[in-house]
């Protein structure tokens, strides 16, 4: 299912053009996507093209500067974005070799510390999730990620878990800034009954809500194998549910 999420498909075409050096740009890219003016598609559609015309530096610190200052989906805590890219500036051998050697949970780690957020933060996961997409579009790593990463809690997983009855809250946003440690632990629960690592079941999530990205992930295997995984996930969340009641 995840290469047809547009997100892998943008990663995959920076990565073709850039390769390894490419991956960590989209790593970077990944820690300034938030708070964006924008749909996040727009955003790595943007980047892609971006990338792929910007001949003005090849240091993917500098490049993703620079197309964070100049990028109107990223106009909103433009400084702040910049300052946490820039904060890797002396890290980029270190987060080049540990996508090449698909090394995600010491990278998880690094950009925890690097940016002092904790483990559990959105900006921290997706960041791991994106460099994973970059080292999976290089054909260097093709095993799940890490079964301890969490989900990256953003508000369309938020409204998942609110709709799904997994938390109760007033609305998406509580959801999000109230009800994180709840959120990451019920998903957590939910992957280890289903054998899917939770921040892969963040792309499972962001299908069920477009359709036409659901229906390209399904043409891909047979009718069976998606009533069963289904079924399986379905179990899993009800499960979950019952457990917290």
């Amino acid at each position: 299912m995840e290469k047809v999420d547009p997100q892998y498909v943008y990663a995959a075409s920076i990565c073709a053009s850039g390769g390894v050096g490419g991956a960590v740009s989209v790593f970077l890219a990944a820690l300034a996507a938030y708070q964006l003016r924008c749909p996040g598609e727009e955003f790595w559609r943007r980047f892609s093209e971006y990338y792929a015309r910007d001949r003005s530096t090849a240091d993917p610190v500098e490049k993703v500067s620079k197309f964070v200052l100049t990028d109107s989906c990223s106009s909103f805590l433009r400084d702040i974005k910049v300052g946490r890219v820039r904060k890797f500036s002396k890290h980029l051998s270190t987060v080049s070799e540990l996508i090449s050697s698909c090394s995600f949970r010491q990278l998880w780690h690094l950009a925890s510390r690097v940016l002092d957020s904790d483990l559990e933060s959105k900006t921290v996961v997706f960041a791991v999730k994106m460099g994973y997409y970059g080292g999976r579009a290089l054909g260097l790593c093709e095993n799940p990620l890490p079964p301890d990463i969490p989900i990256p809690v953003d508000s369309r997983v938020g409204r998942a878990s609110l709709n799904l009855g997994l938390v109760s809250a007033g609305s998406v946003e509580e959801v999000v800034s109230r009800c994180r440690n709840h959120v990451v632990s019920a998903w957590r629960y939910i992957g280890e009954k289903v054998g899917v690592p939770p921040i892969h079941l963040d792309t499972l999530l962001w299908a069920l809500q477009r359709t036409e990205t659901l229906s390209s992930a399904l043409a891909r295997v047979s009718t069976k194998q998606a009533a069963e995984a289904i079924a399986r996930f379905q179990k899993a969340i009800l499960s979950g549910w019952e457990e917290r009641e």
